[in-house]
């Protein structure tokens, strides 16, 4: 498991356009220095991994051309409301999640120099919460509480939570819940936002960045700006191969984050061989590297993903949450994930945020890894090894 938080240490990849100029120095080593985790943390980002790759995979999500989910954000936020659940709705939610058998639902402990973690609940005015729910949020997860009526004013409530998440992301996540995703039955609103900003240890050259073809899956191709690392540099990245894929990780300033690009970006290498094997095989090399500068979004209402996955009780009334309140019978009416990557010269920049509405009722070498065609990203704490970012990109144009 130490081999394992040490390679996805170097799969971190979002964070930072714009960062301040610094004095140049060692940069920190491609293959992060492995990091002793509490079991029950180890547990949980093996967890929180296992669902981002049902994310990642979902049919319900397959037809689009680019995904990038936050198996982070996702988790801690169904997380915070599985903590109120109760019998078989607590049972699906755990199996879904891969959280194992008596698993305390919490906020791990993330390295948050690079970034922010911003846990938000807003309570219908009046609604009693049970103090042990209420105990368990702040304590666990750190969540801020909040209160609204969205039974007098469901839009303001609405606004007024789509603004805290823009707030908390930098602008990057607006609109959160789309209109009428709050309505009067609303009763207690969970959010999680995350925020990431962060420079390359070693920038790419503005002036190395050519115009260069990218093949799409089906075969046709797109123009791309396609970034190159200076060779001068002389300065080792993290590389590995395998039948058919290539891996490459980029650490950012101070270390404490990384990025890894699989190419090319089939998840059957993800799910046949799995994450941990590939990235545990990551070494320093000479890597020239070519990989495109885009920016993505994704939007989606995870509701229909989750009931597939196997939780429906949750977003039924027959659903169990009878931990959180006795004032109202609680079910999930929706889900609601965004996220934002954007990657440049400079850095990475991004943001996810997610939202639950609950209702009531060998000798070197120098290896040239040119990205034209669908890769794969991670990104995770170096600290933990949990996944904050997990994407595929089969046309950086889209």
């Amino acid at each position: 498991m130490t081999r394992r938080l040490a390679a996805l240490g170097l799969v971190l990849l979002l964070t930072a356009c714009g960062a301040e100029p610094e004095a140049a120095g060692p940069p920190p080593p491609p293959v992060p220095v492995a990091r002793t985790v509490p079991a029950d943390t180890a547990a949980q980002v093996s967890a929180i991994d296992a669902f981002g790759l049902d994310l990642l995979t979902a049919p319900t999500l397959a037809d689009r051309p680019n995904l990038v989910v936050s198996p982070v954000s996702a988790s801690l936020a169904l997380q915070m409301i599985g903590a109120g659940a109760a019998g078989e709705t607590a049972a699906q939610m755990a199996k879904v999640l891969h959280l194992p058998d008596g698993a305390r639902a919490q906020l791990p402990a993330f390295d948050q120099t690079d970034l922010k973690v911003s846990n938000t609940a807003w309570a219908q005015q009046g609604l009693e919460l049970k103090p042990g729910y209420r105990d368990t949020l702040r304590d666990r997860f750190g969540t801020s509480m909040r209160t609204a009526d969205f039974r007098a004013d469901p839009g303001e409530a609405r606004r007024e939570i789509n603004r805290t998440v823009a707030d908390q992301t930098a602008g990057k996540i607006t609109d959160l819940f789309p209109d009428n995703a709050i309505t009067e039955d609303s009763r207690l609103v969970l959010t999680n936002a995350l925020y990431l900003k962060a420079g390359w240890a070693r920038e790419f050259p503005a002036e190395g960045t050519t115009d260069q073809p990218f093949t799409r899956a089906d075969g046709t191709t797109v123009t791309v700006p396609m970034m190159h690392n200076d060779p001068a540099d002389e300065v080792d990245l993290g590389y590995a191969e395998g039948p058919g894929y290539q891996v490459v990780t980029l650490p950012y300033k101070g270390g404490g984050m990384a990025f890894t690009v699989i190419v090319p970006g089939t998840v059957d290498a993800l799910r046949g061989k799995g994450i941990d094997a590939i990235l545990g095989e990551v070494r320093p090399a000479p890597v020239a590297l070519a990989l495109p500068r885009f920016t993505t979004r994704s939007a989606m209402d995870l509701t229909e993903t989750l009931t597939a996955a196997g939780m429906p009780l949750a977003f039924s009334d027959a659903a169990d949450f009878g931990g959180i309140t006795d004032d109202a019978q609680l079910r999930i009416d929706s889900v609601q994930h965004k996220t934002f990557v954007r990657i440049d010269e400079k850095g990475t920049e991004a943001a996810a945020a997610t939202g639950v509405d609950a209702h009531a009722v060998s000798a070197p070498v120098v290896h040239t890894v040119t990205v034209d065609r669908p890769f794969l990203f991670v990104i995770t704490d170096t600290a933990t090894g949990a996944p904050l970012f997990l994407g595929r990109i089969a046309d950086p144009t889209a």
